[in-house]
């Protein structure tokens, strides 16, 4: 047989480019798939860049039917945003999607499903406030009495359901959102009974030293994240307000001011409680790979550096989270604004 090898060679060059072209079409598949796995970031700000849903009037709850070894009740869930009214209410995963706000309403699974709702749309005018209030849950499992401590918190972020044990309740919460605006104050009605006489309740009931207090707090931060799915941040400014006693009559409009660099210069600085994270607190936010993480506060920022999150969350006791506070403790919130 003879060789022929312009032949060859065609079919050589025919075989190469066939390969190039096979290879570009399997990278752009993948491409493509990438981008349609990854879902588009979600913006929780309105045109304005006020938070969406925070003036608390929009509410809806998931149904919890509990067993007749516990209350035998239907326990509502209640979240902040809108969902469709022909929407299945015992889908335990139902949620808005837009809405930056997550609560403390939420269920467990240990050995039966258990919810929990401290976190309640009330009556408010024309629309609602938010009341979080802190409780004791009690339950007789198998002939063995169990007290828990709850109190009511609405954050930025979400929770990680189903719970699945008492401890460790912060790895619960992936708190905060994306968030680049930089406001000069948050302004909120409020008004608030905060019991003097607390306690410890994880599985009995324990006096503790020390008045309750209802907690505001705003934190502004840089975050990045390493190769290894750590997570760190730059504080970029913040605030924190705590309430004791009792304001019966609503206070409209109260504005706290966000203080932006170092907050060891200014004169009302404790770093018990506005020290960077974790001193002050365990905090735990989702990373890259979608796993919680806790976060890392390495310093506090300089003039002019943007913030990527935003931390925010009110709750009816500061140590509700170590099942710590009054039952009598309740702390009414309403009409959230930032100030720009």
């Amino acid at each position: 047989m003879i060789h022929n090898k312009k032949d060859s060679f065609m079919n050589s060059s025919r075989h190469f480019r066939l390969q190039k072209v096979t290879l570009a079409v399997l990278i752009l598949i993948i491409f493509l798939g990438n981008i349609y796995a990854q879902k588009p970031p979600v913006n929780y700000t309105d045109g304005n860049g006020q938070l969406k849903y925070s003036s608390l009037d929009n509410w809806y709850s998931r149904k919890l039917k509990e067993s007749s070894l516990l209350s035998g009740k239907t326990i509502e869930l209640y979240g902040v945003g809108k969902v469709s009214s022909q929407s299945d209410f015992t889908d335990l995963k139902l949620k808005d999607n837009t809405s930056p706000w997550g609560t403390t309403n939420v269920y467990a699974k240990m050995v039966l499903d258990v919810g929990n709702a401290r976190v309640i749309p009330e009556k408010r005018g024309d629309g609602y406030c938010a009341r979080l209030e802190t409780k004791i849950r009690k339950d007789n499992i198998a002939g063995f009495e169990v007290e828990v401590l709850l109190a009511g918190t609405l954050f930025l972020g979400e929770t990680a359901e189903p719970v699945q044990g008492m401890k460790d309740p912060e790895k619960n919460a992936n708190q905060g959102i994306p968030f680049t605006g930089m406001p000069k104050a948050v302004k909120f009605d409020y008004k608030y009974h905060i019991g003097k006489n607390r306690i410890v309740a994880t599985n009995s009931v324990k006096p503790i030293a020390g008045e309750d207090r209802a907690d505001f707090s705003i934190i502004l931060q840089k975050r990045r994240e390493d190769r290894d799915g750590n997570v760190f941040a730059t504080r970029i400014g913040g605030n924190r307000q705590f309430f004791t006693g009792t304001v019966n009559q609503w206070v409209n409009n109260a504005t706290f001011p966000v203080y932006y660099g170092d907050a060891t210069n200014l004169p009302q600085y404790d770093p018990k409680t506005m020290g960077l994270i974790p001193t002050v607190g365990k905090v735990y936010v989702k990373n890259s790979k979608g796993a919680l993480v806790p976060l890392v506060e390495t310093g506090w920022g300089k003039p002019g550096e943007i913030p990527t999150h935003l931390i925010m969350y009110f709750t009816s006791s500061y140590e509700g989270l170590q099942y710590t506070g009054s039952t009598e403790s309740v702390f009414w919130v309403d009409n959230i604004e930032l100030v720009y």
